[in-house]
């Protein structure tokens, strides 16, 4: 009968070793790279926010007379956030030839805006506006911004990509969505909409923090129902979109001015759509409390709030 022989002692541990060095090349690629079920490891914003661009319509542009909430927002961070900068595409306010009166009944909503109009003289912003000059009622403050009259989520999805990846924001605050709004349109084309701009601002700075306002109860949501309910849809749809494209590296957050604040077209409007002296503080602070705690941009905007002027 044959002996059988034992391996020798250091063959064994030379087998071991092998084995060793192999589940630990594993286990180092699993950490460094993550199994195939796992998200890949993101990496947080690099450096603190300073750059905000301001992007919306209208409302956010401002016309000849407006002080604009930008002004609002600029004059509390400005004592807080060091390098502070607004940036964009834009500085001035609206022009007259921009400009075109947002519906306020529910047969003026059902066609298209025609040819821009002069707003009528009861709505002007400011009693004291100078139409020939379009200027903002006080311009000491960083005036650059990504807004137009008129503009809509759709038409800004095509650009912001590119004006993100020229200005390099840290922080882009969006207020729009409500002159898409204006005609029948679908719930999930405003989400597609919505995720669209979100993605492609994103593309221009992957590490871009996105704000994003759910839309304001203008005039015309108390006399047109569709109206209203495409606007109650659509604030849905804001939550949901930055819950769900929110992530570490580029946190979207939404914000709901009305909810806060509550918001009557009456007062916070001076024409039931674009914002009084009122309402500028309340879109201001919103925008403030947000950027203040999520990014520590600044403390809460002060309460109560000042009165409008």
């Amino acid at each position: 009968m044959a002996t059988l022989r034992r391996p020798a002692p250091l063959a064994i541990a030379g087998v071991l070793a092998v084995v060793l060095v192999v589940l630990g090349a594993g286990v180092w690629a699993l950490t460094r790279y993550g199994s195939d079920d796992r998200d890949p490891v993101q990496e947080a914003p690099v450096r603190e926010p300073s750059r905000v661009m301001i992007a919306g319509d209208s409302m956010t542009q401002g016309a000849d007379g407006d002080w604009t909430w930008r002004y609002r927002l600029w004059n509390h961070l400005a004592a807080h956030v060091e390098d502070l900068d607004f940036v964009g595409p834009y500085s001035a306010p609206a022009t007259r030839d921009m400009m075109f009166p947002v519906p306020t009944a529910e047969d003026d909503a059902t066609e298209a805006p025609g040819e821009p109009t002069d707003p009528p003289a009861t709505a002007w912003p400011g009693t004291d506006g100078d139409p020939a000059a379009v200027e903002y009622r006080d311009p000491s403050f960083d005036q650059d911004h990504n807004a137009l009259w008129g503009r809509t989520l759709l038409d800004a999805t095509g650009s912001i990509e590119e004006e993100v990846r020229v200005h390099q924001p840290d922080v882009l605050c969006v207020m729009i969505g409500v002159n898409d709004l204006l005609w029948p349109v679908e719930t999930e084309e405003m989400e597609r909409r919505l995720r669209d701009y979100v993605e492609a601002a994103r593309r221009g700075n992957p590490n871009l923090r996105v704000v994003i306002a759910e839309a304001l109860p203008i005039a015309l949501a108390e006399t047109d129902e569709g109206f209203a309910l495409r606007v109650y849809a659509y604030n849905e749809v804001v939550r949901a979109v930055a819950a769900g494209l929110s992530t570490d590296a580029s946190p979207v957050v939404a914000v709901d001015i009305a909810g806060s604040h509550g918001w009557d077209p009456a007062v916070d409007a001076y024409d039931g759509t674009h914002p009084s002296a009122e309402g500028e503080l309340k879109i201001a602070a919103a925008f403030a409390d947000v950027l203040s705690q999520r990014f520590g941009m600044g403390p809460a905007y002060p309460r109560p709030l000042p009165s409008g002027t």
